[in-house]
């Protein structure tokens, strides 16, 4: 699958992790509205993905030299540090978040986090991947991905056995992949 997603090269995050800010600056230019689109649809508000990209930039800037380009593209792993940010944030602010039912709801919503126009053809892709998957599959990947739950977090919520979630996220995952072409 060809995409026309910038990108990044592994030194990059050389020089960033030597302490070149005009890189960092590159770097957000480049990747910050495809952060942010992966930021948004966790949180699902402006604001707080906004400051959410905010720290997720700090954390890459602080944490650059850890970045190891024989385990993952750079890419990948700076979505890592966002979705972990997201995540971070909702549970702090777990009370004035989605609850179970929201997430329900949004799912029948759920599309790629891809915020350039020139993937738009790759997140309809995907999104037509996500309409196929059985609907207890597609709502253990909107609880993962939206809320960034866990497995046993998304069994407890969903009130299935642990297994069984494991289960349908697995499947899930497998059918995206090969839905996808990866």
């Amino acid at each position: 699958m060809t995409t026309n997603a910038p990108h990044i090269h592994a030194g990059i995050m050389t020089k960033i992790a030597s302490g070149d800010k005009d890189a960092l600056a590159q770097l957000y230019r480049t990747l910050s509205p495809r952060l942010f689109g992966i930021i948004l649809r966790m949180v699902r508000r402006r604001d707080w993905a906004e400051e959410i990209l905010h720290d997720t930039f700090i954390q890459i800037w602080q944490s650059a030299t850890y970045y190891d380009e024989q385990r993952s593209e750079p890419q990948i792993w700076l979505s890592h540090i966002a979705r972990n940010r997201a995540i971070d944030y909702l549970r702090k602010h777990e009370n004035r978040c989605c609850s179970v039912d929201d997430i329900t709801e949004a799912e029948e919503g759920f599309q790629a986090p891809l915020a350039e126009e020139d993937s738009h053809l790759e997140a309809r892709r995907l999104q037509h991947c996500l309409e196929n998957l059985p609907p207890e599959q597609r709502q253990s990947i909107a609880l993962a991905y939206y809320r960034g739950l866990s497995q046993t977090e998304i069994a407890l919520s969903l009130s299935q056995p642990e297994g069984t979630v494991k289960s349908w996220i697995r499947r899930a995952l497998t059918h995206l992949r090969e839905c996808v072409g990866l």
